[in-house]
């Protein structure tokens, strides 16, 4: 691992902390229930929709990682989710992915990373600049699940670590 890899995979690691405590409660319905009065993405479409950019991730670091997420989760607006993965699913993709990305940082060099890239749309030059986008907007996401689990009545992951650190359990 590199200087410039350490922050990048410290975050990762820490949305990878998250996961757990956003599917712990969650059924397939509720997984699939749409924010915005059924208009906006279900808590399945943003793990659908960061698994893909982690597949991204992948191959900008070279390991041609199959993407079964672009379609559903980038290239078309959020659904009903009937076609989404169940929760365990999502929770198996997610390790899956997860490994293989923490994997690949772990082993990238800073030539990989100052690799020049196109078609940035936050202006991107190179493969770290990806990267470092690809960890501020799974935070994004994160909010947005949190919000969405509010909307269900569930705690959300910041209030169940400080329910655990308070031994208030709730």
């Amino acid at each position: 691992m590199t200087d410039l890899t350490t922050p990048l995979a410290n975050i990762f690691a820490t949305t990878d902390q998250l996961i757990p405590l956003v599917l712990d409660q969650l059924t397939d319905r509720m997984a699939r229930t749409r924010a915005r009065d059924d208009e906006g993405p279900s808590i399945s479409w943003h793990l659908g929709h960061l698994l893909h950019y982690r597949c991204t991730a992948l191959d900008l670091l070279g390991m041609d990682a199959a993407n079964p997420y672009r379609a559903p989760f980038f290239d078309n607006a959020a659904t009903d989710g009937a076609n989404y993965p169940t929760v365990a699913e999502l929770r198996e993709q997610w390790a899956a992915v997860s490994a293989r990305l923490l994997d690949a940082l772990a082993k990238a060099g800073d030539d990989a990373l100052a690799a020049p890239v196109s078609g940035g749309a936050h202006a991107e030059q190179t493969v770290l600049d990806k990267l470092a986008f690809t960890a501020f907007h799974e935070g994004y996401h994160m909010g947005g699940i949190a919000a969405i689990q509010k909307q269900l009545g569930l705690q959300s992951p910041p209030e169940k670590i400080m329910a655990q650190m308070t031994g208030s359990g709730g």
